[in-house]
């Protein structure tokens, strides 16, 4: 949740977060580590004209269903 901030300014924060998670690697074992990705939903109440926190959610939901089938490690903004 970001308090007052355009659906830019959200999607710019969520792909820094995939990014930084996108650049860690994970020590699993001796020689051995796990690379991570992650895909996001982002939705607005400005963008919607709506502040129902389900609605929002479903939103942002479906975006990130969105984002995982089109190739995963990704941040879906828009329909």
């Amino acid at each position: 949740m970001l308090p007052g901030a355009t659906v830019a300014e959200a999607e710019r924060v969520a792909e820094r977060i995939r990014a930084r998670l996108n650049a860690r690697e994970i020590l699993v074992a001796q020689n051995k580590t796990l690379r991570i990705s992650g895909s996001l939903g982002v939705s607005g109440a400005k963008e919607e004209g709506n502040y129902d926190f389900e609605l929002l959610q479903s939103v942002a939901d479906g975006r990130l269903y969105r984002a995982k089938q089109s190739g995963r490690n990704r941040v879906c903004a828009h329909d």
